[in-house]
């Protein structure tokens, strides 16, 4: 992983903040566009932060009704 993008990602599975991951999402997109492509554990990092910001809205209701922040899949 390049230093650059490390310093983006660097402890976001610790922080349990929407808006902090959303954040670091949108740095992390703007770093890609100008260093592309990106390395496969950079490209991993990204979805998977991507993937957990999905999961967080759900659990806050973000895509209600369509599915339920009640879902036993979540």
């Amino acid at each position: 992983m390049r230093e650059g993008f490390r310093e983006i990602v660097s402890g976001w599975t610790l922080i349990d903040d929407f808006d902090d991951l959303t954040d670091r999402i949108e740095r992390s997109a703007v770093w890609a566009k100008e260093n592309s492509p990106l390395q496969p554990d950079e490209q991993a990092t990204a979805a998977m932060m991507i993937e957990t910001q999905i999961m967080r809205g759900i659990h806050r209701g973000d895509f209600e009704p369509y599915i339920s922040a009640d879902h036993e899949e979540v």
